[in-house]
Formats: C-alpha cells, structure tokens, sequence
C-alpha cells in the first residue's frame, strides 16, 4: 500500500489522458500557461552608428564589383593599357604589404607575408599560361550574353558574399559560391579582350581584388578603425571617378546607392527593429550548453 501510495502521485503526473480532461480541446491551456512568458529575453538592440559602421563592409564590396567591370572596358576601349594595368597591380600589392607592416608592426608577420608572394607568383604564373584559353573561352556566344550573364553573377557574389569571415572567405558554401561566382564573371568578361596580354592583366587585377583583397581589408579593420574608414571612402572615391569616365549617371546612380546603403538602410533597419516581439517560455526547444559551446568555438 507504501509503495502504490508513493508512485501513485508520479502516474498521475504523466498521465496525459484521463477521464477529467477528456472533455477539453486539443488546444486547451491552463491559467499557469503564460506565467512564464519572457518577451524579448534575447533580442539585441542595434545602434544606428554600430550599423553605419559594419555597412562599409557591404560598401567595399560593391565598389569592387563596379571597379572590376569598369576596367573591363576601359581595358577594351583602348583608354587603359595593359602597361598600366600591369603596373596597378603590382602598386596595390606593395602598397597593401607596406600598409599591413607600418600599422601591425609585427615581426612574425614577415614570414607570412613572404608566404604570400610565393603563393602569388604561382598563380600568376598559372594564370598567364593559361590567359589564351580564356579568350576563346565564349567565342560562339553572344556578348549580350556575356553582359547578363556577368551582371547576374556579380549579383549573385553580393548577395552570397561572406563578410564576416573568421579563416577563409570559402569556409562557408555561400562563401565559396560567391567567389566562384565572381571569378566566373571575370572569365566570362576576359573572353571579349583583344590578346592574351589583356586576359591576363585583367584577371590578375580581378583575383587581386576578389580573392586577395578580402584579407588585407580584414586585417587592416582589425588593427586600425581609422584606417579601415579611410580605405573605404578611397574605395568609394576610386570606384566613382573610374565610373565618371564610362557614364555620369552610372557615378551618380551608384553614389546614391552607396548613401542609401550606409545612411538609409541602417535607419530602416533600426525603425523596424524597435517593433520586433519575440516571445520566450518553457515551451521552446532545449539547446545543450555542450551544443552552444560548439557552435562558439
């Protein structure tokens, strides 16, 4: 009689069905159900500042798909020689390297850095070899093709681009996709140069700026805010000025979107977020402390 005396309540505990509740609906609820209601627990209020500060990242990225297109045909128009262009690629490097050793200041960042010409000159050195390729790479379609088609990728490589990259900016799918991405429309773009001198400084320029790039601008947001500010608006005011010369209305169409990307969007995001609601209580999913310190690391 003990025993069913102490394991009785425990039955009853977990009995879901019984005559008493048998009359009730499936979606009943008691007085207790909202009792422990928590709403907004977890809700992270941003700053409008905060927010115009981490949209440069969005900004550099932009200006550098109008950059690399932009060249594209200047390059093919006759206005940039491959000379020059040649030469700008070879100045960004050094300048990157000087810039990244004059504000880090590290000693063991030598080492990496002549990692990084090694693993450049190789791919040069694959890139021109294989620059003949590429310009009879899309000899049987059409160049209006060619223009959708790398419109829609450059699209799609700002959309999937990832910019908050911890290692690699293609340890993630959408990463990958949005680099392969880009360089497919730099391939598609090349196929319509006159020489394989061209192919090669073009495509040199769009590895630098799509692959590379993404790097030195994380490292050099990471030492210097100040710094990072200020090679986004040389950014900004290169990726204008190259468009001014193909069409002003493309500059000012594309200086407008930078302000409605930085200023705007950031306030629209913060207006909408002040009538976000989210509701927490003991009926939401349990998550492991085990699972979330995984997900940290």
């Amino acid at each position: 009689a003990v025993a069913g005396g102490v394991h009785e309540p425990r039955q009853q505990q977990y009995q879901l069905w019984n005559a008493s509740t048998r009359r009730l609906p499936d979606n009943h609820t008691d007085e207790n159900f909202l009792r422990d209601l928590v709403i907004n627990a977890n809700v992270t209020r941003r700053h409008y500042w905060q927010v115009v500060w981490e949209s440069q990242y969005l900004l550099q990225q932009m200006c550098i798909a109008l950059t690399v297109p932009a060249t594209f045909l200047h390059l093919k128009s006759g206005v940039l020689s491959v000379q020059t262009l040649l030469y700008l690629n070879f100045g960004l490097l050094l300048m990157a390297a000087f810039m990244i050793i004059a504000v880090s200041c590290k000693a063991t960042l030598l080492p990496a850095l002549w990692k990084s010409v090694r693993q450049c000159f190789l791919l040069l050195t694959g890139l021109y070899n294989l620059s003949p390729l590429y310009q009879k790479l899309t000899l049987s379609i059409s160049s209006d093709t060619i223009g959708a088609s790398s419109v829609v990728l450059l699209i799609l490589h700002l959309y999937l681009s990832n910019y908050s990259f911890k290692k690699s900016i293609t340890e993630t799918l959408s990463g990958a996709v949005s680099v392969g991405s880009a360089i497919a429309a730099s391939v598609l773009l090349s196929s319509r140069l006159d020489t394989h001198y061209q192919v090669f400084s073009y495509l040199s320029f769009a590895l630098g700026l799509f692959v590379l790039s993404p790097f030195f601008r994380k490292h050099l947001r990471q030492i210097s805010g100040k710094a990072h500010l200020i090679s986004t608006c040389f950014m900004l005011a290169i990726t204008i000025g190259v468009a001014w010369k193909l069409s002003k209305t493309l500059a000012v169409a594309f200086g407008m979107l930078a302000v409605f990307t930085c200023c705007i969007c950031p306030w629209l995001l913060i207006s909408v977020e002040k009538h976000k609601v989210q509701i927490s209580g003991p009926w939401d999913e349990a998550e492991l402390a085990i699972y979330e310190a995984e997900k940290e690391a």
